[in-house]
This record gives C-alpha cells, structure tokens and sequence, in this order.
C-alpha cells in the first residue's frame, strides 16, 4: 500500500512562539563599506548560528565613491548598549577613512584619522567585557577602477611592482620599466599614491599600538588584491616588525584578502563564545595546487588557506575520522584525472552523510566558479546536503566565505541553536553562493558589461547616468531572478532532509531581491526567504 505524506506548513503564529522563546543573540558589526559580501555573507553565516548581525545604518556606510561618515557611525555606536552584543567586529578602515575605496583617496589625513580611531576606543571603554574584534586593509596595489583614472591605471600598477622589483633586485631591466611608466602616469598621482600608502600604514601601526595597550582584542590586517611582489611587501615586514617589537603575534593575524574578513570574524566571535573549535580535514583536487599562488595574492594556496582557518577560529586535522567536517578544496590549475577522483570522493562522501563544505578557488582572472565543479554537483543534486560552499573572486575570500559558513554550522551543532533554522539558513546560504557565484560572475555579469560598454564607447569601470543603471538593473533583476528560481527548482524542491526525526522540503521562494549596490555591474545583491515544510505520515 502506497505511503502517503501530508504537508505540514509552520504557522506564523507558532514560529514567532518559538523565537519569542529564544533570546536574541547579536553580534554587532561595522563592516568596511555597504557591498552584500561584506555586510550581508556574514548576516546570513550569523543566521546559521542563530545569531543577529547588526550593522549601522547603511546610509552611514557610504556607497561606492561616496565615503560613509566615520562621525555618524560613531555616534551611532556611542548609543548602543554594548553589553548586549557578544562581541563588537569593526572596520578600522570605515572608522579612520569612511570605507575601503576611501582609504585608496587623501581625504581623510592622518591626524584626522587617528582621531576617529581614538574615539572609537573611547566608546570601547563604556564596555570592557564585550570583546572587540578590529581589522584593517593592507592597501591593494591597483588604484579603484573608476572613469578618472581609466588611461593610466595600469600603468600605475605595473610601475608599483617593477619598481619594488628594482629595488629588491637591482635589475636594470625593472629600472627601465619604471621609468618608462612612471612617464605615462601625472606626476601628482605618483606622489598621491605614495602619500595615501605611507599614511595607510602609520594608522596601522598606531592600530598594533592600540592593541597593545588593550583597546582591542584582536586585530586581523588583511591583504586587498596584490601580486607577489609589491609595494606591500617592505609595508608588511614593517608592521612585521612592530607585532615583534610589541610581542603582538598572539592578539593579531595577517591574512589573505578583505572582503571576507566580517565573515572570518564572525565565525570567531561565535567560536570564541561557545568556547569551542571546529576540526576541519582538507581534500584537494591537486595537491600540487595548493602551493600555487592564486590570481590576486601574495602567498600559495597553502598558506592562505591556514590564515583562513586561523582568522576564523577553527584548527586542522590530518585525520578525517577526527573533523568535524571535512573542506573539498578545488585548486587552480588542477590535473583532471586527479580531478575526476576528487568528484567521485566528493560524491560519495556527500552520499554517506559526511559534513561537507567546498571551497572553489579554480578561478582565475576572472573570479568566476570551475564550471566542471558545478556541473558535477548540481548534476546529482548533492548542493543543499553541504554545510557551505563558496567560488568568487579571489581564493581568500572563497575559503573566507566558505569556511566560517561551515564553522557556523558545526558551532550550531554544538549550542542550543534549534534545528531547523540551523538547515534552514544553510540551505539558503548554499543556494545563495551556487547563484551568485556561478551564474552571475559567470553570465550575467559579462553581458551587463557588453551593456555598459555599448553605452558608454568601452568604459565599463562605472555607470555614469542613472537612465543607464536602471537599465542594466533592469535586465541583471530579470536574468537573475528567472536563474535563482529555476536553480530553486532544480536544487532544493523535492529534496528532503531530517531534523530531530522529522523530514522537511523546502517548498517555496518568497521576498525575492535582486539588485546593483553600486553603480557598476561587478557585484550584485540577491536575497529571498525559504519556506519549509513539515513531511509527515
């Protein structure tokens, strides 16, 4: 005789009974400017934790060139009640400059600077016991790809690296090259590019300074887009020099990228609160891979995996009988019959209930997810069993995204963090990466650059008429909602899975948002709700 299910939809009353039940936990968080992969990656990882991120409002944070208001934000913050956060994680970049991009420009000196970091530390006072988490961009080499700086940007960046490879190796052949760039870049630029940088790493030494003397907790510095040979390179063994001068190495952490670093510092605020540490194996697709530098980094894989691991609180195993879950690590440039055998395992070991999370940094250039890796895993339907996944950008921030979403998870596991909204929130989280990470950089966002080369004769940095953003916002909403409900369909609908003996589907899309955060078409913002259904006999 046929079995027969019935849908059981949670009301709204009962899950507001159940939340009303839990006390809210929050994390509080200024993150480095307004773009989703640094404020709303590391809300949706809190959400898997059952914890609240709560940032200041975004008008505060600015928006791509317009810096956001360092006098705002800390107001903001001197009238919130600290102790009701379990921890504080703060942008020292957004408070000293306004964001990222403004701490590319002079706008903001370097008194002025400092004094907006000492009144954070002021408000710091109020609350000793609610620990502060800080971290600061290592200056990218590239100036931000804007209109104005379109004919001579380049030239920029290859003059910083020849000219840090004539000093370190006294080649002539650099020598040449910098001299021949430095022709094709405003003099007035150079000297700007000099200052900003200079300025960039006083602040920082003032921030180990700060530490030291007890204003934070930790402090994470994390390197933007570089090369393996560059300007930062004298910039870090200087501050090298300072945390061994202050015998800082314990309080401070130099990592590989910065737009996951909310999310690694979430994942250690939770990790730090539960007081416990999740115990991650590796597997790669090639192990040579892992001593490669990635495109945008200054160390090999190897090494930039360990400082993701470090910012965000979880420790390693050679043995996977001993983790907690075991990272599937897709390397550049990978052999493909290793490759193949890495598929297989990683089927097989989703199929025997292992805890999963994939970190893809086959990315190249381009920062675009290994389409074969993607294919392999929606083919079988595996995605909504992993913990997490991640493939954008840069290898830091894939493994800086991926890593603190499965640390989460497990760190769920071990806390009161009811089942369901546990699934839930992973579920999204992994749709949420398949999408945006795949579809958009792969897809839509290289026709939205057609889009905006056609409109504005090849420049595609930024958009500069508002017509034109409607636009193009236009077609990337329409692409990427008609993609996210099909990979719905596709992914999630009809695919069951268990909490506390009972089988749950998810059923549905809702509050679906698809939009540009800045005026250019680099990045996008998606978000939904997941409606979940109860499978019972």
């Amino acid at each position: 005789m046929p079995v027969k299910f019935a849908l059981t939809l949670l009301s709204a009353s009962l899950a507001s009974t159940l939340l009303a039940q839990t006390p809210t936990r929050k994390i509080l968080l200024i993150p480095v400017d307004d773009r989703p992969a640094v404020h709303h990656f590391a809300a949706m990882i809190g959400d898997i934790a059952g914890v609240e991120v709560v940032t200041p409002p975004l008008p505060f944070l600015g928006k791509f060139k317009q810096p956001g208001s360092p006098p705002s934000i800390l107001d903001w913050l001197s009238k919130q009640n600290l102790s009701e956060f379990e921890s504080v994680i703060v942008s020292a970049d957004m408070i000293a400059y306004g964001g990222l991009i403004a701490s590319r420009t002079d706008r903001s000196s370097e008194t002025l600077a400092k004094s907006r970091l000492r009144e954070l530390w002021r408000i710091r006072k109020t609350n000793f016991k609610t620990p502060f988490y800080v971290f600061s961009t290592l200056t990218r080499i590239a100036p931000t790809a804007v209109a104005e700086n379109r004919t001579w940007r380049q030239d920029l960046y290859y003059w910083a690296i020849a000219r840090e490879q004539a000093k370190l190796y006294n080649d002539p052949e650099a020598k040449r090259k910098t001299a021949t760039l430095a022709s094709k870049i405003p003099p007035a630029e150079l000297t700007r590019y000099d200052s900003i940088r200079s300025r960039n790493v006083n602040i920082q030494i003032e921030l180990l300074k700060m530490t030291f003397h007890g204003a934070f907790n930790h402090l994470t510095l994390g390197q933007d887009d570089a090369a393996p040979v560059g300007p930062h390179t004298r910039e870090i063994a200087s501050l090298n020099q300072e945390v061994d001068r202050l015998k800082l190495k314990p309080r401070t952490q130099f990592c590989m990228g910065i737009d996951q670093i909310s999310n690694c510092l979430v994942s250690r605020a939770l990790s730090d609160q539960a007081k416990w540490k999740p115990t991650v194996a590796i597997r790669s697709s090639d192990p040579t891979g892992l001593d490669q530098v990635a495109a945008y980094e200054t160390e090999p894989i190897r090494e930039s995996l360990q400082d993701q691991f470090e910012t965000s609180g979880a420790t390693v195993t050679s043995d996977p009988t001993k983790a907690d879950y075991i990272l599937y690590l897709n390397t550049p440039k990978r052999d493909p019959n290793q490759f193949d055998a890495f598929v297989r395992e990683l089927s097989a070991s989703i199929t025997a209930g292992k805890r999963i999370a994939i970190a893809d940094t086959n990315l190249g250039w381009s920062g675009t997810a290994d389409p074969e890796l993607f294919d392999a895993l929606t083919a079988t339907r595996q995605g909504p069993q992993l913990v997490s996944y991640a493939g954008w950008n840069t290898a830091g921030n894939t493994m800086g995204t991926t890593i603190p979403a499965a640390n989460a998870y497990l760190i769920a596991l071990q806390t009161s963090v009811p089942g369901l909204r546990r699934e839930t929130a992973a579920r999204k989280f992994v749709l949420h990466r398949l999408v945006t990470d795949y579809f958009y950089n792969r897809y839509v966002r290289p026709e939205a650059y057609r889009m905006i080369e056609r409109m504005q004769d090849g420049n595609r940095e930024e958009i500069s008429a508002e017509e034109n953003v409607e636009i193009v916002e236009s077609y990337v909403k329409k692409d990427m909602t008609e993609r996210l409900n099909k990979t719905f369909l596709d992914q999630m609908v009809a695919n069951p899975f268990r909490v506390q003996e009972k089988t749950y589907n998810v059923v549905a899309l809702r509050n679906i948002v698809v939009e540009l955060p800045w005026p250019r078409a680099y990045e996008v913002h998606i978000d939904f709700d997941l409606d979940v259904r109860e499978i019972s006999n």
